[in-house]
């Protein structure tokens, strides 16, 4: 018996394992999208005019999982269970989102309708509001998930992680409404410190 499960450790995928699996499907959807391996390694996967918003959230995603190994030194153990709590937060905070720009619309329509009450609105407001708050509680829960497989230190990392991420996907969505206009993307100039 202690044989057997020897060997089932060992069959265990391991961080790096997850890690290159994870690089592989990226450079994939990076290679399907236009980008060459010829290219200097982007700060962030570089975005074709053609992909969609979802497209861009889910390249995306997989980029964060991919990053987060590195900035936050997981070790092998962490890394399957980060993986999964992360996952849950990404698609979480997206369900959110869609749900928030759903009631957002509707509200909208309602104001511009001639026949409706203020009472209506105020209710849908209220309902919005509602809503804000239990996906704030629910984001919450997913951190205190997530950080029951990080150490101190880690957790902290995580947080200024997310917020780097975040600047690169703003960026990321920049450059694909430029390519979609056609406009050359703009780069990021360095200030030169005075001499």
């Amino acid at each position: 018996m202690r044989t057997s499960t020897v060997a089932a450790r060992e069959r265990r995928p391991t961080a790096r394992w997850w890690a290159l699996a994870l690089s592989g499907a990226l450079a994939m959807l990076l290679l399907s999208t236009g980008t060459t391996l010829a290219q200097p390694r982007p700060l962030a996967p570089e975005l074709g005019p053609d992909l969609t918003p979802a497209e861009i959230q889910r390249l995306f995603d997989a980029y964060v999982i991919v990053q987060a190994q590195e900035a936050l030194e997981l070790s092998d153990d962490q890394f399957a269970p980060f993986v999964s709590k992360l996952k849950r937060l990404q698609e979480l905070r997206r369900r959110n989102q869609q749900e928030e720009q759903r009631r957002l619309r509707a509200i909208q329509r309602l104001e511009t309708r001639q026949q409706v009450s203020d009472e209506e609105i105020e209710t849908r407001l209220r309902e919005l509001d509602d809503h804000r708050v239990q996906a704030a509680e629910a984001v919450r829960a997913a951190y205190a998930d997530i950080d029951s497989v990080l150490a101190l230190p880690q957790r902290v990392r995580l947080r200024t992680f997310e917020q780097r991420m975040e600047r690169r996907k703003l960026q990321m969505v920049m450059r694909a409404g430029q390519a979609r206009r056609g406009q050359p993307p703009q780069r990021r100039q360095r200030a030169t410190p005075p001499r």
